[in-house]
């Protein structure tokens, strides 16, 4: 079986939803509360086996009992059985390439069932099969759901581990009530074992009960002994998995959850169409990368087709781009999934060197090291600006940011992003005409490019901007970072003068005749100096940051804090310009 599409209305956090489904291995990405795990359990109710899941007021949109609930599965590759005419053969509908549906399984299309699941406010659900272009419906019993093959893996993984009516390891018992007789036998033979033993506190105990159930007249018994109860003889969750001795009950949660997948993994047939909710849950990165590897084997040789969550960079790692859906929520109740495209020759290496954007709501791409950790420091500067005002910080809104790996590469992996559904916006230097094309083309599917004055880069704008005193601060952070000895040497040449002396820049006027601006100009030409840039790493440009946020004030006008302030409306939506407050100061109410 083959889940094809999804469509949802009015259920839980999605409003409407829906989805056309093209790959056996699926992995679900997105921000927290994209509603991943609400598509998992629609998923799950509407192949649902059971007769009667419980539904509650909450599982209505908004809590609105206005409207009904309405799932509705596309499956295809359907059991022979399912499809006899007997059955369900005569409700066959179809299903094109690109999704779409059709009321017959005409040539071109692939035969599917249209499984739809209404719950009424009312809280009766009503499972039927359906027919594109038609009024008409059939209804679809939980024996015939039952042939469709949905398994949600991990749920509830101790009971897995017990041979208990309904586990998974029941299951792989022929028949699945070999258990049952097993305990009975053990059980019956546990109490003959305790009928027996030498007497003890337990018999005395015993024989105290009945002398004084005799004074007050309760019965006349026999003779009272300890035993085991007949009755738990009819429950086979006392029959759990040991490894020697231990009960797996006992081990960590890990090595439960992994042990029970692994048992609902065997228990499962052919065709089955399988949900994981958090596949990293509990488990260390090496056995989180092995169970992907033995999921995304089965897919390929078996048939089956599994669909899950995650909000690990390491299984973003793991798997191909290609196996991916990037989920968003509009935050009014639309759902999008956006499947990720297998056929761009750099969306593989976006996502291996940026896995946690996909788990963001925004991203901002830094153009290379400098860039990003500029960002985070401007960042990290604001965000504490809003803690203190009980505003959201930037982790808390989702805005991520990414290295872009420079030139070209940063503005291809900005569009990647924002193809995907996510807000982006770019920082990039602007003293490279060659990427001016490929800029114009992020700009054209929507990525927002903050860039530098025409034939600067970042350190260019910033030695520009800030005041004397902002400027003696970057050469002693330079200092510290590469040396006095290398600074005096790297700016006396691109002054074309002998090496300068003395580490004040307010002196090296004097020293060489050279105006001011020229100096400035010989500055930011030695900051980015190949082979000995000052800045070219992500902690020197966040310390670059929190030179240029301590001696901004009296720049509104600059271009640096043009950029500068376009960056925070990108990373707080609704934030006010940075210049509204001084630094250290909070910031205005959103």
């Amino acid at each position: 079986m083959m889940l094809r599409r999804l469509r949802i209305e009015h259920f839980r956090g999605i409003k409407s939803a829906e989805w056309t489904i093209n790959r056996r291995l699926i992995g679900l990405v997105g921000a927290g509360d994209s509603t991943k795990t609400t598509l998992l359990d629609a998923i799950g109710l509407v192949l649902n086996p059971n007769y009667s899941p419980q539904f509650t007021d909450a599982d209505f949109f908004g809590l609105d009992l206005t409207k009904n609930v309405v799932i509705e599965a596309a499956i295809s590759d359907l059991p022979d059985n399912l499809v006899k005419e007997s059955q369900l053969g005569k409700d066959r509908s179809g299903i094109m390439p690109d999704g779409t549906l059709v009321h017959d399984p005409v040539d071109g299309a692939e035969e599917c069932l249209v499984v739809r699941l209404t719950v009424t406010p009312e809280l009766e659900p009503t499972w039927e099969v359906v027919r594109p272009e038609s009024d008409d419906a059939r209804p679809i019993t939980a024996g015939q759901r039952r042939q469709l093959g949905f398994f949600r893996l991990g749920d509830l993984p101790d009971f897995h581990l017990r041979w208990a009516r309904g586990s998974a390891l029941s299951n792989l018992i022929d028949g699945g009530n070999g258990a049952a007789s097993v305990i009975l036998g053990a059980h019956r033979e546990a109490r003959a074992a305790v009928f027996n033993t030498q007497p003890n506190a337990l018999h005395a105990a015993a024989a105290t009960a009945q002398r004084a159930a005799g004074n007050f007249g309760a019965a006349k018994f026999g003779k009272l002994r300890p035993g085991l109860e007949p009755s738990s003889a009819t429950s086979a969750h006392a029959l759990v998995l040991h490894d020697g001795e231990v009960p797996l009950s006992s081990l960590g949660l890990g090595t439960r959850r992994l042990t029970s997948l692994s048992i609902q993994d065997q228990a499962t047939e052919d065709g089955s169409i399988i949900a994981i909710d958090e596949v990293e849950h509990g488990l260390e990165p090496h056995r989180l990368a092995q169970a992907l590897h033995h999921l995304k084997k089965r897919t390929s040789a078996d048939g089956l087709q599994v669909i899950m969550t995650t909000h690990s960079p390491i299984t973003v790692k793991s798997l191909s781009a290609g196996d991916f859906v990037v989920v968003h929520a509009d935050g009014a109740g639309a759902t999008t999934c956006y499947p990720v495209p297998d056929d761009l020759d750099t969306v593989q290496g976006t996502f291996r060197s940026a896995p946690e954007a996909l788990l963001g709501r925004r991203v901002l791409v830094g153009e290379g090291a400098t860039e990003v950790g500029f960002l985070r420091g401007l960042l990290r500067h604001w965000d504490s600006e809003r803690i203190a005002a009980d505003q959201a910080p930037s982790a808390a809104i989702g805005t991520v940011v990414v290295n872009g790996g420079g030139g070209t590469q940063s503005t291809q992996r900005a569009q990647i992003f924002r193809n995907l559904g996510y807000p982006t916006c770019m920082l990039i230097d602007n003293d490279d005409r060659s990427i001016d094309h490929s800029v114009k083309d992020a700009e054209a599917v929507g990525v927002e490019v903050c860039r530098w004055t025409s034939g600067s880069a970042l350190e260019d704008e910033v030695v520009r901007a800030l005041p004397a005193e902002g400027l003696q601060a970057v050469v002693d952070l330079a200092v510290e970072i590469r040396g006095a000895q290398s600074i005096l040497a790297t700016v006396g040449a691109k002054l074309g003068h002998s090496p300068l002396t003395g580490i004040v820049v307010d002196r090296w006027q004097a020293q060489t005749g050279i105006d001011a601006q020229k100096i400035r100009t010989a500055i930011a030409g030695a900051a980015k100096t190949k082979h000995n840039e000052w800045f070219k790493r992500e902690d020197r440009g966040e310390e670059l940051a929190t030179v240029v946020i301590a001696h901004w004030a009296g720049l509104e006008e600059t271009h640096l804090m043009k950029v500068i302030g376009q960056l925070r409306a990108f990373a707080y939506p609704t934030a006010p310009d940075p210049m509204e407050s001084e630094p250290g100061e909070p910031a205005a109410d959103d």
